[in-house]
């Protein structure tokens, strides 16, 4: 292809870059076929009205976000939870009240922290089907460490792998 410049041609240069349709992000999203068209919510997948272009409605966009981008999803596992440890029923919002008591923990100690069941072992992590709601768990501090502890030794080696 050509475009004229002046009086002069000059090559247009496509790579390989320019014409990939796909975004990073979207080949970690395997629970629905992105390229229909058709509402990207695997639970309605109906036709999509004029205007739009992944969604058939906001509360639908609203609900791949919980199920699919990390800050969405993180925040709805909490609300699910209502902010407390789902393995020891530890509320830090009761603690963060009483001076005295607050005194016993650490900063990190007093926060709630979301964890991967299925864990991501170095995958991309703020757009993928990892971050859906059935597999992620609110724990405190304490029981974050024995569930990463846990995590740790299920997973095979990499040296015994290599063998």
């Amino acid at each position: 292809m050509c475009s004229k410049r002046g009086d002069r041609e000059s090559p247009i240069i496509v790579t390989p870059a320019m014409t990939t349709t796909t975004t990073p992000w979207q080949s970690f999203i395997t629970c629905v076929d992105l390229t229909e068209k058709v509402c990207r919510l695997a639970a309605c997948r109906s036709p999509l009205p004029p205007r739009r272009t992944a969604y058939c409605s906001d509360r639908h966009a609203r609900e791949f976000e919980r199920n699919h981008v990390w800050l969405y999803a993180r925040r709805a596992a909490r609300r699910r939870a209502r902010w407390a440890c789902e393995r020891c029923g530890f509320k830090p919002s009761e603690i963060r009240k009483n001076p005295d008591a607050r005194r016993a923990y650490t900063r990190h100690e007093l926060r709630l922290e979301v964890n991967h069941i299925a864990p991501l072992v170095g995958s991309y992590r703020s757009v993928t089907c990892l971050n859906h709601l059935d597999n992620l768990e609110v724990l405190c501090h304490r029981c974050h460490l024995v569930a990463t502890r846990e995590q740790r030794d299920d997973r095979p080696s990499w040296s015994s792998s290599v063998e």
